[in-house]
């Protein structure tokens, strides 16, 4: 695990809720067999973690296109000069992987530009209504018929409020059509060949988030 890879920190559930909370944070340091973690948020309340020593967490990150989780113990808080935790980094037999089959999906329009892999249609422009780090919801142009299961290229212009340009390209599959208030949407489901850019766009998602909840406190 390196220093810069988001984490998901889920705290065990209560006896008053009903699902896991989960925050989000990364690694800010690495040494001396310790990792260093950012002091997390909640995303959904942008809100601390309430941490303490001692303390059992299970945390998530992404790695070579799956999801890896372990269980661990905090060891202590840092107060200088951020805000962070300590704890100790997993043995590798400690660690298990699993699929990822969720991500945060945000309501966001992307330009993309869709091409066809073997030249079905005519490359259009468009954007997306919705976004996340496993597929987007487009808007389809009214000449343009998209087949399900039919494979395309597409390219990705990632920008808010409070991110850097990034350009994405990869492979998606038509999920399928459907028109609402006489506009027709696309789902498609993204194929990346490097989770490197998966991960920029999940970043990217959680930052847009970020800035919606921003705006609804203040």
């Amino acid at each position: 695990m390196k220093v810069g890879t988001s984490l998901t920190i889920v705290l065990q559930k209560k006896a008053t809720r009903k699902e896991n909370v989960k925050y989000r944070s990364k690694v800010i340091d690495r040494t001396n067999g310790e990792l260093l973690i950012d002091y997390p948020v909640d995303p959904t309340l942008y809100a601390n973690l309430p941490i303490k020593p001692n303390d059992r967490i299970s945390i998530e990150y992404i790695s070579k296109g799956s999801v890896n989780t372990f269980t661990t113990t905090v060891k202590r808080i840092v107060q200088s000069p951020l805000l962070s935790f300590v704890i100790s980094i997993p043995e590798e037999d400690k660690i298990e992987r699993i699929q990822r089959r969720e991500y945060v999906r945000v309501m966001f329009d992307v330009d993309t530009a869709i091409h066809s892999l073997d030249h079905s249609f005519t490359p259009f422009t468009t954007v997306t209504r919705d976004i996340s780090g496993g597929g987007m919801l487009i808007i389809t142009p009214p000449n343009v018929a998209l087949k399900e299961g039919e494979k395309v290229k597409t390219y990705l212009v990632l920008k808010s409020k409070t991110t850097d340009y990034k350009y994405i390209k990869t492979k998606a599959e038509i999920i399928r059509t459907m028109v609402e208030n006489k506009i027709t949407f696309t789902s498609l489901k993204f194929h990346f060949d490097n989770e490197r850019e998966r991960q920029q766009l999940i970043e990217f998602c959680f930052a847009v988030q970020r800035e919606d909840l921003k705006r609804q406190i203040y």
